[in-house]
């Protein structure tokens, strides 16, 4: 009976595309494995800096609670600091206009005081000679204004003196902006 009865059927082999299709499915499980453990390592090592972050975190609030006088005067200046920033994105550039008006007097003349704000400057100017402070009155101020006519309002000279001290002619003006 044993003879008679064959339930082992002949060994086929396996086509060329179930090999392929065999190798293919290796490779993609392999891969899919590879990235999978990469992934899981990369968490635990981002769990393992998060939790030292917030112990960092705790001792800095802990230390920082400890100091309630330090956090106070911190915060104060911190918003000292922040509204300073802000009021000097506001504010004009004074420096480019004194700078301007430096740069359209004679070599002569020499700036003894310079004091400004948003809208003026004030400016003194002195000379030994006679003749260069008559040229900065005749001539540099009208061709200084001229230049700069759409952002200044008014120049106006507000004295005009004898230094005893120096022996130098000294004028003071106010240069008023737009």
């Amino acid at each position: 009976m044993k003879t008679s009865i064959n339930l082992v059927s002949k060994k086929r082999k396996p086509s060329a595309f179930r090999k392929r299709f065999f190798v293919v499915s290796i490779g993609f499980f392999s891969a899919i494995f590879v990235i999978s453990v990469s992934l899981i390592l990369y968490r635990l090592i981002l769990q393992n800096q998060l939790a030292e972050l917030e112990s960092d975190e705790a001792k800095l609030i802990s230390v920082v609670n400890q100091n309630p006088e330090k956090k106070v005067k911190y915060l104060t200046v911190r918003e000292r600091l922040i509204e300073i920033n802000n009021i000097m994105k506001r504010r004009k550039n004074i420096n480019a206009r004194i700078s301007s008006v430096q740069s359209s007097l004679a070599e002569e003349v020499s700036i003894t005081l310079i004091e400004g704000d948003e809208t003026s400057v004030k400016l003194r100017v002195a000379s030994e000679n006679l003749l260069f402070v008559n040229n900065l009155l005749e001539q540099k101020i009208n061709e200084y204004a001229a230049a700069n006519n759409k952002i200044i309002k008014r120049i106006e000279m507000t004295s005009f003196n004898l230094n005893p001290t120096s022996l130098q002619y000294e004028v003071n003006f106010i240069i008023e902006f737009i």
